[in-house]
């Protein structure tokens, strides 16, 4: 497992995995899986058939998570998309993602009554966490999601942060975490090192657990199903080490979640595509200067590639 580690972690890149790993149930993903996944839409389909989106992200001074959720999840594919967002990233947001819905909320004065019916009962899918570190009653929005949406929630940054993982012992929803290794290590209170160590067998022990899927990001990106199987991206690079590259990442999942692709094919088409856009971003602009907004500029040319 020590050389399989190091292929994860970007070291040496060079090392030949092409065959499954059996015994884990592990495969690369590649080209080919994902053209699998991604298909052509029927002639008689309408907005509403590529699905309902909900976003709950941003906060003051974390508005352009929002924005990156809202604009990935619309530049691959989804239907319609709704932010749920607070009065003071209002004008932000509305200015930076014109073909998005957004409805807003009172901080101070939170209406579970509005959510219930502008996110609950709105979306077939839910994202949330990206930017909200900002909100006071955070950890009160998180936990109605678990106890009232009963469809598939992704969630994100802050969200994981505040996560109780007892909550989730019993959820009856699709439930998806996206954490990066700082974040996956404050979920097990331990530390990054003991994720570094035997990744892909940490990532089986926590959906198996937990009956989640996991997307782990690192150089290279680990999904993990609760039917036990994994997947190791093979797309990706330096230069998306960046900022809100995690929030268009998010916005890419729900949107193909949305779209009625099975969990599994969401997670596999989105991580691959998120970290090809990069790639071809990569090749005009170089690592030091592809920002996240250059991931969702390229997606289109990586959703054509396949």
């Amino acid at each position: 497992m020590e050389v399989l580690d190091n292929y994860i972690l970007g070291i040496t890149d060079e090392i030949n995995l092409a065959e499954e790993n059996e015994s884990l149930k592990l495969h690369l993903i590649n080209c080919e899986d994902v053209k699998r996944i991604i298909r052509k839409r029927s002639r008689d389909s309408h907005k509403g058939t590529y699905g309902r989106i909900g976003m709950v992200s941003g906060s003051k001074g974390m508005a352009g998570a929002a924005v990156l959720n809202l604009n990935s999840a619309l530049r691959s594919g989804a239907g319609l998309v709704k932010g749920f967002i607070p009065n003071e990233i209002y004008t932000v947001v509305e200015s930076m993602s014109l073909e998005a819905i957004t409805s807003t909320f009172d901080e101070n004065n939170f209406s579970y009554e509005k959510f219930q019916k502008e996110i609950i009962e709105y979306s077939s899918v839910v994202a949330t966490g990206s930017g909200c570190a900002n909100l006071n009653n955070y950890v009160d929005i998180l936990n109605y999601l678990l106890n009232y949406f009963n469809k598939p929630l992704v969630i994100d940054a802050e969200g994981l942060n505040v996560l109780n993982l007892e909550k989730i012992k019993k959820h009856k929803q699709n439930i998806i975490l996206t954490p990066h290794y700082g974040e996956m290590a404050k979920l097990l209170k331990t530390d990054i090192e003991y994720i570094r160590n035997n990744i892909v067998e940490k990532a089986v022990e926590f959906t198996t657990k937990y009956n989640v899927y996991l997307v782990l990001k690192g150089a290279r990106t680990v999904i993990s199903c609760p039917n036990g199987k994994t997947y190791i991206n093979t797309t990706g690079n330096p230069g998306m080490a960046t900022a809100g590259s995690g929030d268009v990442l998010t916005g890419i999942i729900t949107s193909f979640i949305g779209q009625k692709f099975s969990i599994e094919h969401a997670l596999i088409a989105a991580v691959y595509l998120h970290g090809l856009a990069g790639d071809i971003g990569v090749k005009h602009l170089g690592e030091y200067s592809l920002t996240a907004n250059d991931l969702i500029k390229y997606l289109p040319n990586a959703i054509m590639s396949v």
